[in-house]
């Protein structure tokens, strides 16, 4: 029968995982291969705008011809679905998505020999690297998509200007599709003097904040993760480095277990309050004490001297203005003293027509030391 759940349910991102045997491959997130089914196919004989109608009643479909017909029929249900007004809120366009996946996952594809068995299908070198031990199974469509844009991300990379080069993030792993965060972290990193003996880079995801400890001088930067994908992406992304960078990996959860005193720790958490429904949510949304559990393990870990650096924005006010802040929160139970704050204006995003949207967002970094 076909299962209900398409999607392999990752732990909320900072839920420790289950120890690792360090000698064994790392078993890494992957949606879950659908073995068996009972769907109804469909071909590019079929009306594409049908066969989206009777994926949002609840019908499960597999396509059995071109990859263009399920990109088709995918683009008629978001179209069948929508639209949403220019102007809707953030929390319209987050359920309009929740909405159109859990339709979208209805429909599925074959795949054999580690490839997609459908005519014009493209290469997915995941498909092989995620499940070596499957030579034929499903998944759903979207799902396809995702991992071959996933695949030629990691393939050809993305150049960061933070870093001066590409990185090549694995599937799984959350990538910042805007910097300005980042470029402020910069700024504040050049005008640090403290001593650069032991960093941590907190939830490292695709490691460009370690990475820019490590080429910031200190002698030794850890990342952790609790996500094994984000330690897998950021184990090859040092690899492709010459000279390796002093970067080391810890799949654990927030600071992990290692007792060395840390000049500096580094966390760019998720930004608001929300449930997490798919791998990359992760890091965009956090679940209540995640902060407390946070300040509770850096004031154990940081040096007498040290600082805790978050990287942050304030668009938790403006969409969350009654979620208290989690910063703040913490600054009024007086175990930190906010020692600086940058902040720098964030551009509106494109318009369809040109231009750029207004908008009020600002990314931070909060700079705290032991009150």
């Amino acid at each position: 029968m076909f299962q209900a759940m398409l999607w392999a349910q990752p732990p909320p991102r900072y839920v420790r995982p289950m120890p690792t045997d360090p000698t064994k491959p790392r078993t890494l997130n992957r949606p879950e291969p659908i073995l068996s089914h009972s769907a109804q196919p469909v071909d590019q004989d079929h009306s594409p705008d049908q066969a989206a109608q009777r994926l949002r009643d609840g019908e499960v479909l597999i396509v059995t011809d071109h990859f263009s017909t399920g990109a088709e029929i995918l683009s008629r249900l978001h179209t069948l679905l929508g639209p949403l007004p220019e102007q809707a809120r953030y929390m319209e366009k987050k359920e309009f998505k929740r909405t159109f996946r859990q339709a979208a996952l209805r429909l599925i594809a074959p795949i054999e020999d580690h490839r997609l068995a459908l005519v014009d299908a493209r290469p997915i070198g995941f498909l092989a690297q995620l499940y070596p031990e499957h030579p034929r199974f499903f998944l759903p469509f979207l799902v396809i998509q995702e991992l071959h844009g996933a695949w030629l991300w990691f393939e050809e990379g993305t150049h960061l200007a933070v870093l001066g080069h590409r990185i090549h993030p694995y599937f799984g792993t959350y990538v910042p599709n805007r910097t300005t965060h980042l470029e402020l972290f910069g700024t504040w990193l050049s005008q640090y003097t403290g001593p650069r003996t032991q960093a941590v880079d907190v939830g490292t995801g695709s490691g460009v904040l370690a990475l820019m400890l490590a080429w910031g001088g200190f002698e030794r930067v850890l990342a952790t993760d609790n996500n094994p994908n984000a330690i897998e992406s950021v184990e090859r992304q040092l690899a492709r480095s010459k000279p390796r960078p002093p970067v080391e990996l810890d799949l654990c959860d927030l600071l992990g277990s290692d007792p060395t005193p840390n000049d500096l720790i580094v966390f760019n958490p998720p930004w608001m309050q929300g449930e997490v429904d798919d791998l990359l949510d992760q890091a965009l949304y956090f679940e209540p004490g995640l902060f407390e559990r946070f300040f509770d393990q850096a004031l154990e870990k940081l040096a007498p001297d040290g600082r805790v650096v978050l990287v942050f924005s304030n668009v938790i006010q403006l969409v969350q203005p009654n979620v208290p802040h989690p910063i703040l929160s913490e600054l009024d139970r007086a175990r930190f003293r906010l020692v600086s704050k940058l902040q720098r204006k964030v551009k509106g995003s494109p318009k369809p027509g040109g231009g750029r949207r207004r908008t009020r967002e600002k990314v931070e970094v909060w700079e705290l030391a032991r009150a």
